[in-house]
């Protein structure tokens, strides 16, 4: 399995965003200016009531220093129950830009930051790829669904089908939490010969590309 791309990496660190705050200190707006300034984000709120249509503060194509020389672009947005973070490098990248942004706004503010404090973390890893293997190997018996479609259409519309894609979801109904499914399916406007492939996991990045690994392994052919 290739990586071609990582089209989106999210670390999302779910807490009472109050407990931060636990004098009431009055640190708005000057924190996020110091965002702004302290990540670069070319776009901002200039203040709490100037929110997205997710009802978060959104700070939007910044950069954060990952390690020594390496520099990624981030996105970030503030919500009342915690705080998600966007790369397009990996969820560990996401991960740490997170952290860093608490630890750094706890000494510059006085804040209260503690790991004790968050009561999940959420990823979501969106990657394009490339496999040298079909997906059909999955069941050789879909693509009888394939050929079944094809021939209900009109001569007119009659195109070949495939077997582009699978989804593995959480069960309904046992969580009010949103995790992604894994799922991998034909990337759009790609043609079976490109063997390109779109495909989203509920893990870290590099976790993401060893289960990859293992699918390609035990189901494709």
């Amino acid at each position: 399995m290739e990586l071609i791309s990582v089209a989106g990496a999210k670390a999302a660190w779910l807490f009472d965003i109050t407990e931060l705050n636990p004098g009431g200190k009055s640190i708005f707006p000057e924190i996020l200016e110091w965002l702004k300034e302290e990540y670069h984000f070319e776009k901002a709120p200039k203040s709490v009531t100037e929110v997205d249509e997710t009802k978060a503060l959104l700070f939007s194509r910044g950069t954060f220093q990952a390690r020594e020389e390496i520099f990624v672009d981030v996105e970030l947005r503030i919500f009342s129950d915690g705080l998600v973070a966007s790369t397009w490098s990996s969820t560990r990248n996401a991960e740490a830009f997170l952290e860093n942004i608490l630890k750094s706004a706890a000494e510059e503010f006085s804040l209260s930051f503690r790991q004790e404090i968050i009561r999940r973390k959420i990823f979501t890893s969106e990657l394009n790829v490339r496999s040298a293997k079909s997906l059909i190997g999955v069941n050789p018996k879909l693509s009888q669904i394939a050929d079944k479609i094809s021939g209900l259409l009109p001569i007119n519309l009659r195109l070949p089908y495939e077997f582009a894609g699978l989804t593995v979801s959480p069960v309904q109904g046992i969580s009010n939490i949103t995790i992604c499914p894994f799922r991998f399916e034909r990337k759009l406007h790609t043609s079976p010969d490109e063997r390109k492939f779109y495909t989203t996991a509920p893990v870290h990045t590099d976790e993401h590309l060893n289960l990859l690994e293992w699918f390609e392994q035990n189901f494709m052919e």
